[in-house]
């Protein structure tokens, strides 16, 4: 039983959601490469800085409505998560959970 819900506010998420707007260059893709196998994360994470990747399942790891990984896209997000860890790599679907979700109820 929950008692009561608590509301917090995510301030660093809010600052760099402030960074983004004022700078929109930084969502803007400045490389593309045919699947995300093509992608260096060793690279990314050792000269660059990052820290944390966010893949999009639909057309990028799956074909559409799909739950399989596409073969061309495994060893991409196998090598994501040996650069990340499974802490910094995250899985987006703007489908899940929606009914064009199968089997959603």
């Amino acid at each position: 039983k929950i008692d009561k819900m608590v509301q917090s506010v995510n301030v660093k998420a809010l600052l760099s959601l402030t960074s983004v707007v004022r700078r929109p260059y930084l969502m803007a893709p400045h490389v593309a490469v045919p699947s995300v196998s093509d992608v260096n994360y060793q690279a990314l994470r050792d000269h660059c800085n990052i820290r944390a990747v966010i893949f999009d399942k639909d057309n990028t790891l799956t074909a559409p409505y799909e739950n399989s990984l596409h073969p061309k896209a495994r060893t991409g997000l196998q090598s994501a998560l040996d650069a990340f860890g499974t802490d910094n790599v995250a899985i987006l679907s703007n489908s899940a959970g929606t009914d064009d979700d199968p089997g959603y109820e």
